[in-house]
């Protein structure tokens, strides 16, 4: 690699050959930004993404041209070619070394979060590591082994938030402070065990939704997603890649805060041997509930997320003017085939009012034996929301709902922090109980919107 890289660094120091190819891009329009101080090879990530690609859009124009006519193809052409392609290889060798570095200093990392710079900026739980605490566990680097959540339990923490007798590993968390809403930050060694607790509280995580735990701290960041599938062609030797829509898009990550309070009795906070489960039980629910309806049907205005139904990509399959009722799986084959149009993975699941849930199940045919499902869609999760209302209005219709079908792989939330707990000390000291606010802060992202369908306009 080093004789490599010095034969490389050689032809870019070539003087003459650097005239040459000023001059032959010149002939056709072309002026290159001005090289930096700095060797190609040790630009920053991204000057050097962009670089290179101005480097090749000059190399295609070049090539173009030799192919143009049989005298374009000069002496001095290909020099200019080659002292192009140089620096093109000498960014892309810099890369690589970086790359392997940064792998060799952080070990294996294929589960970390990366914004649109390259920069890491958490961890990515899979659908699957939610499912299994200590596979969180070990994907967030969080050790102990005292008790069901770690070195605490989640009982002993609250209580220890509470002013009430609490282990030393608790009191030792609570006097590194408090966030800027006054709360204690619940220790990452109970985040397993809450993450865990919300998979079978939420719709969205039992479609196979992910969550990313963020490390950094900034209000907002930008993260690369799938816009429009490239479009591969053929080529000729020697001849152009043929280019096609952009394929990215940056997508804003803007976590936002979501709370709620909750009191439990001074006696069952002192003395429940029940109390772990139930903690952990109310907050993934109480979260839950609240991350499927914005998850699914969320705004986007402040202070409130943007969820699928109103993500820009997100197809729609409408019911008629003012809506029908179910009485077939009509609907569900009309998006899935909407969605694989845009060459999208198949839809995995769909996620429905406990209303729909209930006409599905009730189909029958003509002589009045259940309708079994179509072939296409005998390995979908059918999944059910309180959160999607039945009320929506469609044309002349009030008693409309909606579904929404994908592949919920391609959905992520972002949470910027675990848990934070605030202790409410006046709220309830008459009834003699003891209040406590949860907060979290949380965004959410379809990674290719295309992928996700919402029937609308589906009747009673």
């Amino acid at each position: 690699m080093s004789t490599d890289l010095n034969e490389l660094r050689a032809h870019m120091s070539n003087a003459k050959s650097q005239l040459v190819a000023k001059a032959e891009l010149g002939k056709l329009g072309i002026q290159l930004s001005e090289p930096r101080d700095q060797c190609p090879s040790q630009l920053d990530r991204p000057a050097a993404l962009t670089r290179r690609a101005e480097l090749r859009r000059a190399v295609n124009a070049l090539t173009a041209h030799a192919k143009d006519r049989p005298e374009n193809l000069t002496e001095d052409l290909v020099t200019a070619v080659e002292a192009v392609s140089a620096e093109i290889n000498l960014i892309s060798a810099g890369l690589d070394l970086d790359e392997a570095g940064a792998r060799h200093v952080r070990g294996s990392e294929d589960d970390a979060l990366r914004d649109q710079s390259g920069d890491r900026i958490g961890t990515m739980l899979a659908n699957a590591d939610l499912r299994d605490a200590g596979k969180i566990a070990a994907k967030l680097r969080v050790h102990g082994s005292h008790g069901p959540d770690g070195a605490m339990s989640i009982g002993e923490f609250f209580r220890g938030v509470a002013g009430m007798r609490a282990p030393d590993s608790v009191r030792n968390a609570l006097s590194e402070g408090t966030d800027a809403s006054g709360g204690y930050t619940v220790p990452s060694v109970l985040l397993p065990g809450i993450l865990n607790a919300l998979v079978p509280a939420s719709s969205l995580l039992q479609a196979g939704a992910n969550v990313a735990i963020l490390d950094q701290q900034a209000d907002s960041f930008k993260i690369a997603a799938t816009d429009t599938i490239p479009t591969a062609a053929w080529r000729s030797e020697h001849g152009n890649v043929a280019e096609s829509e952009p394929a990215f898009r940056g997508i804003t990550i803007t976590p936002r805060s979501l709370a709620f309070r909750f009191k439990v009795s001074r006696e069952l906070l002192q003395d429940s041997p029940g109390l772990d489960v139930a903690l952990r039980t109310a907050i993934a629910q109480a979260f839950a509930k609240e991350l499927d309806r914005a998850g699914l049907r969320g705004s986007g205005t402040a202070p409130e997320i943007r969820g699928l139904l109103n993500t820009a990509g997100v197809h729609a399959v409408g019911n008629g003017d003012d809506g029908a009722v179910l009485a077939s799986y009509a609907k569900f084959i009309n998006a899935s085939r909407l969605i694989k149009e845009s060459n999208a993975p198949a839809p995995r699941a769909a996620i429905m009012s406990p209303r729909e849930d209930e006409t599905i199940a009730l189909f029958a045919d003509t002589t009045g034996q259940p309708l079994r499902r179509p072939e296409a869609l005998s390995d979908w999760k059918f999944l059910t929301s309180s959160q999607i209302p039945t009320n929506l209005t469609v044309g002349a219709s009030t008693d409309c709902s909606e579904m929404f079908v994908g592949d919920f792989s391609l959905f992520t939330f972002f949470m910027r922090e675990g848990v934070s707990v605030q202790l409410l000390r006046e709220l309830y000291a008459e009834t003699g109980e003891v209040g406590f606010v949860c907060h979290t802060r949380v965004d959410v992202a379809a990674m290719y919107a295309k992928a996700f369908a919402v029937i609308s306009g589906v009747r009673a």
